[in-house]
């Protein structure tokens, strides 16, 4: 799979080639993920505000999907409740189906009921999927093949239950990359816990007498429970030579994973 495959996966577009003009675009003005806290046999409202921002009337049709990623950039949009820790069974919403007139604004409410059940904690989710309905115009046939595309979103819910439960972090590898004339040092990191992780990384590099020769801070990556994600380093005004380090991914409230590794700039 390359960059832009990646790309166009992760922000949902799915392109579709059809005998017609494009019929309207719907964008989401609320965000594209909703996290709550909630309690066993509690529940929460939310809503999702969307709008036709074409000039043509939009069909929109509204489903659940369960939702996993990879470091790999490999994600899988499976069957609400296809996953340990899916909240798709708890979730109701409200239409199924919407048409929005030009510049439209509509809501979609949903509801989340946890189970009154005390063993439930830690991070579910899902994703309350909106997409476009493409309609096939046939009678156009003779004009020729034109692009038509069919907007998807995937809106993700997450529910933290209860306070409970564990929160653990892997390093699954890492690799030193040459990209644009910089040094990017990727290291990819599996959630292995309960609970939903958001790890800043941090490098301390060293040289062969022990001098600490940089600091270094990267992005903030959200993994979920199972999920695995790539965080990137950019190792700026280093050196040729060998140097240890020590890797920190700091997830807040005292949650530190480091690990020691060595690398060679040349």
């Amino acid at each position: 799979m390359n960059k832009i495959t990646q790309f166009i996966t992760y922000l949902f577009f799915v392109l579709i080639f059809f005998v017609t003009e494009s019929n309207g675009s719907i964008v989401i003005l609320n965000g594209l993920t909703q996290e709550n806290s909630v309690e066993p046999g509690s529940s929460y409202r939310g809503t999702i505000q969307l709008q036709n921002v074409g000039k043509a009337q939009k069909n929109v049709k509204v489903y659940l999907k369960d939702y996993w990623y990879s470091y790999t950039g490999e994600s899988k949009h499976d069957p609400g409740g296809t996953l340990a820790r899916s909240n798709a069974n708890w979730i109701s919403y409200n239409p199924e189906i919407l048409t929005l007139d030009s510049a439209e604004i509509a809501t979609i409410d949903f509801e989340v009921t946890v189970p009154d059940n005390d063993s439930l904690r830690g991070t579910f989710w899902s994703v309350i999927m909106v997409e476009g309905i493409v309609e096939v115009d046939t009678a156009n046939r003779q004009q020729g093949v034109r692009i038509n595309t069919a907007i998807r979103y995937a809106i993700q819910v997450i529910s933290n239950v209860g306070s409970e439960g564990n929160s653990d972090l892997q390093f699954l590898g890492m690799e030193l990359a040459r990209e644009d004339s910089a040094n990017i040092l990727n290291v990819a990191i599996e959630n292995t816990g309960e609970w939903i992780l958001r790890p800043e990384m941090s490098l301390e590099l060293f040289d062969e007498t022990g001098a600490t020769v940089s600091q270094i801070k990267g992005e903030s990556r959200k993994t979920l429970p199972g999920t695995s994600v790539m965080s990137s380093l950019v190792l700026e005004n280093i050196q040729a030579g060998k140097y240890t380090g020590v890797l920190v991914a700091d997830c807040g409230n005292d949650r530190l994973y480091g690990t020691n590794l060595s690398i060679e700039i040349e």
